[in-house]
């Protein structure tokens, strides 16, 4: 196969079709890039366009370098087309306009700042509509590539952070919640009409008929039925991991619709509508001032049996995922949780148990609370570090939504 161009007209015209034929959802994107593609030289077939659509089902859309390894790895066939293919994806993939041909990727794939640094740059990509990375962690110059500190402290212990570490966490933590309601927002299914194109549905249409693109299969939101129940320990064996998993759920809270949360460590409290507060330091402040016995003792088995007394028969279907989040010790009856805990369970579609030390080396479950507790679990996760929390965010997408 011949050499395909590689010079600063063909990328110049690219550039200049290229903003023009973004659209606001993904689907209607990856169906505009596979035909300039095919206008810029490169032998895109509509097989390869339905392979490409696959392939993003496979990977973290949250994620450009999987995105981009999924696109080449179905829409390349030959070596010598990977240079022009990263040139073209790196400007149309692009939130903001495009740039001139001196500052596109170079062939060899080398590149410097660009017009992909500073701020300004990086607010422009969250914000427009239809970008395929916002939300993502970026580092503050903006290249979703470069080194970040906040890389390594999300792998971190919360008790074992610095104060520099507790920041980068905060601020980490801030994103996971809003990055799980855009993946829920793409779970979509197919349907006669609606404003997102149903990609799949629309290159198998064509695939039948030759290859002609003639209609656009339409699809709606598919709907989160699933409610969510939090019951958060805030006793004082909690103490280490409090702020930073209250902090996540109050991201839950602001950013999904249908979550109840309550805390309790001797005594059980009903806190959702202290974390509708417009800032989270404005939540602790309510929090603080209305509930008795923060770091105090732990009466796990009282306060289940609390909730299900109090709140369950309105709260907790067979629509309902409730999360616990605990370190199973408790100073009451280790039997009352057991019996608390399969109420709960029997009431609720799933039941989801979130321990933050079960991330240490070498944890088993032997407090007698939480051997009590662990039968009646349907998943038991860690939750003492970022990673743990984005892995619980990406597993709770999968239970609520489907």
């Amino acid at each position: 196969m011949t050499q395909l161009p590689l010079d600063d007209g063909t990328l110049t015209a690219f550039a200049l079709e290229a903003p023009a034929s973004r659209r606001g959802t993904l689907a209607e994107n990856v169906l505009a890039f596979a035909a300039l593609l095919r206008s810029s030289g490169l032998p895109v077939t509509t097989g390869r366009a339905i392979e490409a659509a696959r392939a993003l089902e496979r990977v973290d859309l949250l994620r450009r370098d999987d995105v981009r390894t999924a696109f080449a790895a179905t829409l390349v066939s030959a070596v010598e087309q990977r240079p022009l293919f990263d040139a073209l994806f790196a400007v149309f993939w692009s939130a903001v306009a495009a740039p001139a041909p001196a500052r596109l990727p170079a062939p060899d794939g080398t590149s410097g700042r660009g017009r992909d640094s500073g701020p300004a740059a990086q607010q422009m990509r969250r914000a427009a509509a239809g970008d395929l990375y916002a939300g993502s962690a970026r580092t503050p110059e903006g290249d979703p590539h470069a080194y970040s500190r906040s890389d390594l402290v999300t792998k971190k212990d919360f008790a074992s952070l610095d104060d520099e570490g507790l920041r980068d966490v905060r601020r980490t933590i801030r994103e996971l919640a809003p990055q799980l309601r855009m993946a829920i927002s793409r779970r979509r299914r197919s349907a006669r009409r609606g404003h997102a194109i149903d990609l799949r549905q629309s290159l198998r249409r064509a695939a039948r008929r030759g290859g002609e693109l003639d209609e656009l299969r339409r699809q709606r939101r598919r709907e989160r039925r699933s409610d969510v129940v939090v019951l958060a320990d805030v006793s004082g064996s909690m103490d280490r991991y409090s702020e930073f998993l209250v902090q996540f759920i109050y991201g839950l809270q602001q950013e999904l619709r249908g979550v109840s949360t309550f805390v309790f460590s001797t005594r059980l409290f009903e806190v959702t509508p202290m974390l509708r507060a417009r800032s989270f330091d404005s939540a602790l402040r309510l929090l603080e001032a209305g509930v008795d016995g923060w770091s105090g003792g732990t009466q796990i088995g009282e306060s289940l049996r609390e909730f299900n007394r109090s709140y369950a028969a309105q709260r907790v279907h067979r629509r309902t995922v409730v999360i616990v989040l605990s370190d199973g010790w408790d100073r009451g009856d280790g039997a009352l949780v057991g019996e608390q805990m399969q109420l709960l369970q029997r009431r609720a579609k799933r039941v989801i148990w979130l321990n933050p030390l079960l991330g240490h080396d070498g944890y088993e479950p032997l407090a007698e609370g939480m051997a009590a507790a662990l039968p009646f679990c349907d998943d038991f996760l860690p939750a003492n570090t970022v990673d743990s929390l984005r892995a619980f965010g990406k597993h709770l997408l999968s239970v609520t939504v489907g």
